[in-house]
């Protein structure tokens, strides 16, 4: 469910037909002011075309820039076909496959194109698990990887402050251990929320003053 969750709706996407010329294009991406634009038929995804595909065939094809514009059609520089996703897909799928693309097509069950997911979509979401948009005092710490280690961590925190976001990754540097990014209120205690979590196995190594909310 998280596609449908981010997905922007196909009613709200900018589109261009396979059939449409270059100079057509063109006049689309001018208007919108996007990089590119997915390539779409009575539901059936081809990929996407942009500035930079228009100008490589340009270069390559050899002929007038108005000729070629008004005669080559989208669908010969439309790339990333394969740049897409079940409406059902999860998060690991998400970041497998947008690494290299500005957006990814979202398909329904009989394949047809049903939306897109932004790059700037996932961004949006980790500002907002980080808990960005909130003043607060940002730690990172150190924690031993074990069972329950977590729900310690998060009941020694609730006693000082809530927690305004949270983000917990592998710590590379130390086998057996992960970093945990996560905000408390501006009004925290911090000294006295270092020495308990200090009692648990978790160490505080970076505290990030005060910031405002964006």
């Amino acid at each position: 469910m998280i596609v449908q969750q981010l997905k922007l709706e196909e009613h709200k996407v900018i589109t261009i037909e396979p059939s449409a010329t270059l100079k057509e294009l063109l006049e689309v991406l001018d208007r919108c002011g996007y990089q590119h634009i997915p390539v779409v038929l009575d539901g059936v995804y081809y990929g996407m075309a942009g500035y930079a595909e228009v100008y490589k065939a340009h270069f390559d094809s050899g002929l007038e820039k108005q000729q070629f514009l008004s005669t080559t059609k989208v669908e010969s520089v439309a790339i990333n076909k394969n740049a897409s996703i079940d409406e059902e897909g999860n998060m690991e799928e998400i970041f497998t496959k947008i690494d290299y693309v500005p957006f990814l097509a979202v398909l329904d069950k009989e394949s047809h194109f049903n939306g897109i997911l932004l790059k700037s979509t996932l961004f949006d979401m980790l500002r907002d698990a980080l808990g960005m948009h909130k003043p607060g005092i940002r730690l990172t710490v150190s924690m031993p990887e074990m069972k329950g280690a977590l729900g310690k961590f998060s009941e020694v925190v609730k006693d000082y402050s809530n927690i305004f976001g949270m983000l917990v990754l592998d710590d590379n540097t130390n086998f057996g251990y992960r970093r945990v990014s996560f905000k408390v209120s501006p009004d925290t205690d911090v000294d006295a929320l270092t020495e308990d979590l200090k009692h648990i196995g978790v160490r505080v190594f970076h505290v990030t003053p005060v910031v405002q909310s964006i």
